[in-house]
């Protein structure tokens, strides 16, 4: 509340007055003279244009040795979606380190509304092996013009744009702006990290924030951050201030600045880490806590056939059941029947899609109807069963019934 009665006495100050009032004789009416622009920020900060400020920070973040300086930007295609579309796999391509700008929007609201404004953006890229940010921040909304000038100068020095969720929010949100104020944007390209890291871990790990990513994968907790759903109103308290206000908001705008550069730094390495485990799958899958069945299927979807199969064949041998009912589709659909048997067989009948693969196997390969039936009364069985904590289809149940139908029928013949 005490933010809105500020924002209401810096628009009267400014001479902008309710419906009500019009008609009133303003100069009997008392004003209070607007704050006084910023000269400085934090310590470190430059003031680069009115009410906008800049720094660059080193991170201590490098590349490893044997990178080569690039990275294959396929690894963060989509190849199985692609397949579905009927397009060929995206062919290899490499990426020099040094064209990406590692991105990152704070703003005043997180839904990315036609009232949403950013107010820091981070902007990370190497330099040789190091890892460097540059942010740039607006303490109140006339500085929107140079804040969006300048950011969008950075990006295009590097105009291969890595974010996290920047599809969906950042890129739009920052295009809307730029358009409002007569901003021009370049084309850029632009690989989102989250589409890659969904695939990957959320079926091991769940959350696909970037902090639980941070947690999960990068093995690093923050400590002393700031959730990031304050951040918009400590900005609007802070661009709202006076001087003496600056006295207890900049501590917590400090926080803000370094939980965007965090978040940079988290991207960047993030990025690497994926690259890595998309370069050697096989050695990296397990330790990394990857979904085995999805990177498996992106792998086959590339063209990477052998590694696709041997990495569903390694899930399946540690007790993936989930690998095993991939392989076993993808071997019946190939026709190789031998294989398929052997992986049916070794599948635990604990589970309801275990069952169902069990008694098609019984039904056609063995034409052995009696085992069938057993396998699709057990897969009912599973069904009814209290603990049932599977995924089951909407439609498996009525199949089963068909199915079970279909068998007493045969052995009635």
């Amino acid at each position: 509340m005490s933010t809105i009665k500020g924002r209401l006495s810096r628009l009267k100050a400014l001479g902008l007055v309710k419906a009500s009032e019009i008609g009133t004789d303003m100069n009997d009416r008392p004003r209070k003279p607007a704050p006084a622009e910023r000269e400085t920020f934090l310590p470190g900060w430059d003031k680069i244009a009115s009410h906008t400020f800049t720094r660059t920070l080193e991170t201590g973040f490098t590349l490893d040795g044997d990178r080569k300086g690039r990275f294959e930007s396929t690894h963060f295609s989509n190849q199985r979606l692609r397949r579905k579309k009927g397009l060929d796999p995206e062919p290899a391509a490499f990426l020099p380190f040094d064209q990406l700008s590692f991105f990152d929007l704070e703003t005043t609201g997180l839904s990315g509304g036609t009232g949403t404004i950013a107010f820091l953006a981070a902007v990370g890229f190497f330099e040789g092996v190091d890892f460097l940010i540059t942010q740039v921040f607006m303490d109140d909304f006339p500085g929107e013009p140079p804040f969006l000038d300048f950011t969008i100068n950075l990006l295009a020095q590097r105009p291969q744009l890595v974010t996290y969720n920047g599809a969906a929010f950042d890129l739009p949100l920052l295009r809307t702006r730029c358009i409002m104020n007569g901003v021009q944007v370049p084309e850029f390209r632009h690989i989102d990290v989250l589409q890659s890291t969904r695939r990957l871990w959320r079926r091991t790990l769940g959350s696909c924030s970037l902090q639980a990513m941070e947690a999960g994968v990068l093995g690093e907790g923050r400590e002393d951050d700031i959730p990031g759903f304050l951040i918009p109103r400590l900005w609007l308290e802070y661009s709202g201030s006076s001087a003496e206000g600056d006295r207890d908001s900049l501590p917590l705008m400090a926080k803000v600045v370094d939980h965007n550069a965090l978040d940079v730094k988290s991207l960047a390495r993030l990025l690497l880490r994926i690259d890595g485990i998309m370069e050697e799958p096989l050695s990296r899958w397990a330790g990394e806590k990857v979904y085995a069945t999805h990177l498996s299927l992106e792998l086959i979807a590339a063209g990477r056939l052998e590694e696709g199969f041997a990495l569903l064949e390694d899930a399946g041998a540690s007790g993936d059941e989930g690998a095993l009912w991939t392989l076993a589709r993808l071997y019946r659909r190939a026709k190789e029947f031998d294989a398929y048997a052997r992986v049916v067989e070794a599948m635990d009948d604990h589970f309801v899609e275990s069952c169902v693969e069990k008694a098609k196997y019984h039904e056609h390969l063995r034409r052995d109807p009696a085992a069938a039936l057993a396998c699709a009364e057990k897969a009912f069985g599973i069904l009814g069963s209290a603990g049932q904590t599977l995924d089951v289809s909407i439609g498996i149940k009525e199949a089963l019934e068909r199915r079970k139908a279909r068998l007493i029928s045969k052995l009635g013949e």
